[in-house]
């Protein structure tokens, strides 16, 4: 929400400092960590920027490839200091009290009737669709944390979340984040019975009371857009996704390289230039998945389905409730990453080497060493420990 001239976000401005910081500390202790993500990440990276070679959008490719390199670099810092399982929910309550930020921004919008867009509410800087879906993937990590917590205050705000974050959903009146919220919820239903008998008692009762009191503030116009969804998807069109998507094959239809566009994409940030001639102006994909095929093609789609499929393949390796948070969050994105292009969105990346670390630390602290990291003592042969307890 803060921008700063010359710089931009603020997160940027941070996260700057940090790579800097890093890399000092990095060649100070000459101990470095690498997964196999990193390698499946910097495979897809590598074959990104070699669209820029023939992309139909030069500068949109030029854009994706720093962009890339950035999130990149932010997924080796997350493994790089991540070395004790409560690291992790750090990670998690930060996200939590974060979305606690946009839920107050967007209840400010509300309050002082500051649209985003028609009736449709959100904090300044984000659109709708996005916000409904970080919200919602805020909801699981919420209920995780309140039982992993040993502090009172703190459980209670974790517990609070998610009622507040399916309100601001409501708010944006987004479909697509309202059927991921629900999912979200789903979370404390399979994690019911870990609960203690008071919280089992009391929770289903203060989320009822809950539910009656924000109802009321919900616009009605972002109740009648939710219940649109069947509507929306028994005509076929989605809201225009549809029509786009059959632009996307339409132009592979008249292509004559179609077989090479298919193979090799057409570049980086190239779809809104590849459906323009057939839908009159430069729509973006609205479905991840179509997106990275048409831009990087079967090479760069199947690279970036590595990325998925380890994240997938190192969750379900952790104990019931950790598998039960990761999966869903992964189902979640992979939900939204359906009608919205998130392939470029941190949050993206973000659970996917958050879930991989979580997966890497926990078997280290049972006596055993993680199948995925490929520097196994480090650079410079320091111990492991160098990092966890400098």
């Amino acid at each position: 929400m803060l921008m700063l001239p010359g710089i931009g976000t603020v997160s940027r401005l941070v996260g700057i400092l940090v790579m800097g910081v890093s890399l000092i500390a990095t060649l100070y202790l000459q101990y470095a960590r690498v997964h196999l993500i990193h390698l499946a990440m910097f495979a897809f990276w590598a074959w990104g920027s070699a669209t820029y070679i023939w992309s139909i959008n030069p500068d949109g490719a030029q854009t994706a490839v720093v962009s890339y390199f950035q999130i990149m670099v932010m997924m080796w810092l997350i493994y790089q200091w991540t070395t004790r399982p409560e690291q992790i929910s750090f990670y998690l309550s930060a996200y939590v009290l974060g979305c606690y930020v946009s839920v107050g921004a967007t209840i400010w919008a509300y309050i002082y009737n500051i649209e985003n867009a028609y009736h449709r509410f959100a904090a300044a800087g984000f659109d709708p669709n996005d916000l409904a879906i970080i919200m919602s993937l805020g909801i699981p990590m919420a209920g995780y944390l309140a039982m992993e917590s040993r502090n009172i205050f703190a459980s209670w705000v974790y517990r609070a979340y998610p009622m507040l974050g399916l309100g601001v959903v409501f708010l944006t009146g987004s479909r697509t984040g309202f059927l991921v919220a629900l999912l979200g919820c789903s979370y404390m239903v399979w994690s019911y019975r870990d609960l203690p008998l008071k919280s089992r008692i009391a929770l289903p009762i203060l989320g009822a009371v809950a539910a009656v009191l924000l109802l009321p503030y919900i616009p009605m116009d972002s109740l009648e857009r939710i219940q649109t969804i069947g509507s929306s998807v028994s005509s076929g069109d989605l809201n225009y996704r549809t029509r786009i998507w059959y632009a996307a094959l339409e132009s592979l239809e008249n292509a004559p390289d179609a077989g090479l566009i298919l193979l090799r994409g057409v570049g980086w940030d190239g779809f809104p230039t590849l459906v323009t001639p057939y839908l009159g102006s430069p729509f973006v994909s609205h479905n991840a998945y179509l997106s990275v095929l048409m831009e990087t093609g079967l090479v760069g789609f199947l690279l970036f389905g590595a990325n998925l499929v380890m994240t997938i393949h190192f969750a379900l390796q952790m104990p019931r409730r950790e598998r039960l948070l990761w999966i869903l969050l992964i189902a979640m994105w992979a939900i939204a990453a359906t009608v919205l292009n998130w392939e470029f969105r941190k949050e993206t990346w973000f659970l996917f080497i958050l879930a991989v670390t979580h997966s890497s630390i926990l078997p280290r602290y049972r006596g055993k060493t993680s199948d995925g990291e490929a520097v196994g003592n480090g650079i410079g042969g320091r111990p492991r420990d160098a990092v966890a307890r400098p």
